[in-house]
This record gives structure tokens, sequence and C-alpha cells, in this order.
């Protein structure tokens, strides 16, 4: 086997195992987060449920933070499955903390590596911790060094290794917030920020909606679709042109009878737009067994002005690996569906569910305006700002390349 085909099975292999997880599934097989309590003997209880952290998400990353600033360590997770984001705020009544902030002079400015020994004046017993960056898989906790003081009443010494080899005191230390510089050997009070009010909230599902309207950030490659006309010869659709609205469509589908009508009806405004409209029923996927009654029944119903057809079996796999090669999680076959493409057969954008010809004409016009950079802006559904370029053409033509 040559260099090059053991680089295209691992890439097949690769592009298998991408799916899957877009599909659902797990990386690490739906990895729950879980609590475990010190029981001081060699030993760990599981208490998830009992500290309101057994939630059902697939976890990722987390990180430890004393994020209200009140002395408790609370948790950022990160997680796979939604909700991608959970702070869990720590409302459990404990005894006092100490945490210190250190800040490197002769060594790296956070002090990363450096080792915190933390002695209590009653000298009953010893805590240590080290700076670090990076801790968990994929995460980075916060560098404030927190130490839980249990019942001890007593002023702290605080003695610091720092990275760069020099060994350091720091007296005075009491419950509360500290800041050790190096080569300072005064550790600073630093006051707590004011009470910050978390409250709590309940996830709410978000209404689903069957709907979607959907500008892609690239012009992506459209697969060429077999299709036949109400005369049984075959076509293929190809560049065009002008601007073409493909259209899926089924005979039993209420909403594909509405967007026909609405199509139907809006014939000036199309050909103003110099919009082509193809219209395929997907009634005939299942071969010469499908029954094509509803499909004439519907368009001689809606009395559609346009060029009609149906699709075949192969088109609609085609139809389905595009957008496999769009989407993280690849929507189920379903029809009405939508796809405006431009003159050189790339998609622009993408409609579900019932149509509306005044949106996708306002779209249209705005992306035959629009260069790449600005197709890049138009397509998040929310605000806020990419933090990578736009792919060029030719990149995003490699992405697709089972669509030629």
């Amino acid at each position: 086997m040559s260099p090059s085909e053991n680089i295209e099975d691992y890439a097949k292999g690769w592009t298998g195992l991408m799916q899957l997880v877009r599909n659902g599934d797990s990386w690490s097989g739906n990895e729950r987060n879980r609590f475990f309590l010190n029981g001081r003997q060699g030993a760990f209880h599981e208490i998830s449920h009992l500290a309101g952290l057994d939630q059902s998400e697939d976890g990722r990353g987390l990180a430890i933070v004393d994020w209200d600033q009140d002395g408790r360590l609370d948790l950022w997770y990160r997680n796979r499955s939604a909700p991608r984001l959970r702070l869990m705020v720590n409302k459990k009544k404990s005894h006092p903390s100490v945490a210190l902030k250190l800040e490197g002079t002769n060594c790296n400015r956070d002090a990363i590596g450096a080792v915190v020994e933390l002695l209590p004046s009653s000298q009953n017993g010893r805590w240590v911790q080290s700076v670090k960056a990076g801790d968990l898989f994929l995460s980075q906790s916060s560098k404030w060094l927190h130490f839980g003081l249990g019942k001890e009443t007593q002023d702290c010494t605080a003695q610091v290794l720092w990275p760069s080899g020099t060994k350091e005191t720091f007296a005075g230390i009491k419950a509360g917030r500290f800041h050790l510089k190096q080569g300072s050997g005064i550790a600073r009070q630093i006051k707590s920020r004011q009470k910050i009010k978390l409250d709590h909230t309940e996830l709410k599902r978000p209404q689903h909606h069957s709907n979607a309207h959907i500008l892609l950030p690239a012009r992506a490659p459209f697969p060429t679709l077999s299709y036949r006309d109400q005369a049984a010869r075959l076509f293929t659709t190809s560049r065009n042109p002008t601007p073409k609205l493909v259209i899926l469509w089924s005979g039993t589908c209420s909403s594909c009878e509405k967007n026909l009508k609405q199509v139907a009806s809006q014939v000036k405004a199309i050909r103003e737009n110099q919009l082509t409209i193809l219209a395929l029923s997907a009634d005939g996927i299942d071969g010469p067994t499908s029954d094509l009654s509803s499909t004439y029944e519907l368009i001689e119903k809606t009395k559609l002005p346009f060029p009609w057809g149906i699709i075949d079996q192969e088109s609609a796999r085609k139809l389905h690996r595009f957008q496999e090669n769009l989407f993280d999680r690849t929507p189920e076959p379903s029809v009405p569906l939508a796809i405006l493409l431009d003159q050189n057969h790339r998609a622009l954008a993408i409609y579900r569910g019932e149509l509306s010809i005044p949106t996708i004409l306002a779209d249209l016009r705005t992306m035959r305006s629009s260069n790449a950079i600005q197709l890049y802006h138009l397509a998040p559904p929310m605000k806020g700002t990419w933090f990578t370029n736009p792919l060029g053409q030719r990149e995003v033509d490699r992405l697709f390349p089972v669509m030629r």
C-alpha cells in the first residue's frame, strides 16, 4: 500500500468518526459529570446526586474557580451536548479559606510552577499547592491558590518556592484573599469585589420550529441532481444563466402545497428578480413502485407555472450527503426543503418548512451584491464576531469532493 493510499484510508476513517459524533454519538461513551467525596481513609464516595452535580450532559472540560469571591470554590462545566457551558455556584456553608494570587518578577509573571506551603502559626498541619498552567482535560482553572482552613483560626505563613529557584516567606496571612509579589516579602490583602447576585435559573427547552432560514457562509458546490419531467424525460440540474431555487416537495405534504401555491402567486416578483424555479417531487424515490397520483394532483391543484419533475433515489442521497458536509448534526430527510443556488450551481441558502418568497428574494438581492467576506458575516444566526477568516472558494470546493 502506498503512502497516499494510507493517507486516504486515514482520512476516510476520520471522516466516518466525525460523522458519528455529528449524528449524536460520543467521543468517550457519554461521560456524565460525577462528584466524589474524599473519605480520608483511602476511599472516595460518589455524592453527585446529593451535591446537585449529576447532570446528564456528556462532560468534557471542568474549571475550578471562586467565581463570586465568597471563599468557596465554584465549578464551570464544558459539555459536548447542550447546555455547552454551565456554572455551578457553591452555596454550602463552610469554614474560612485563604486565596493566594502569585506574581513573578524574576520568573514568569503568572508564577507558573511556583510551589506554596501554607503553615498555620499553631503548627497544626500544613497545606501545599502549586500554580499550574492547565489542569484536567482541555481546561484551565483559576491561577489563584485556594486553601480551606478547616477549624484553624490562627494566622498563617506562606513559604513560596518560585520557578526561578528562590525561596521567600510571607507572614501575616489570614482568611481572605492575598497578593504575593516575588521579592516584596509582603502579603498584600485584596478586598473581594462587592457581592454578586447569581440567581438560580431553570433551563427551558426552546420551542421547536420546523422552519429554518440558513444563509451559508460560503458558496458551497451543489450536487448534480437527476430527475424526470412529466413526460418521463431525464434531465439533470446544472449551471444556469440566472440564480435558481430548487424546491423539494411531496404530493402528500400540506406545507408543500402552501409553498407551491405561494410560488404560483409570486410569478411576477420571481421573474423580475431573474430567479429560476425548479420544483422536484420526492415521491418517486422508491422507484417504479412509487405512487405518483398525489404528485400530479398537487401540480394540477396549484397550477405551478414553473418547471417541475420527480427526483430519483440516488439524487436524494446526494442531497442528504450535501447536508452532511454542511452541518454538524445532519437533519433527517424531509420535505419541504428549498436550496437557493447562484448561476455557478453553488448553494447560497437553505430553507426548511414553509417558504417566504419575499424573504428568499430579499436574500437573493443581498447575496448578489455581497463578496466572500460579507457572505461570511451574514451567515451567523446571532450577533457576534468571527475569530477566523473565511475560506477561499478553492478551499471550499475541496470540502465537497463527492458533490462534483
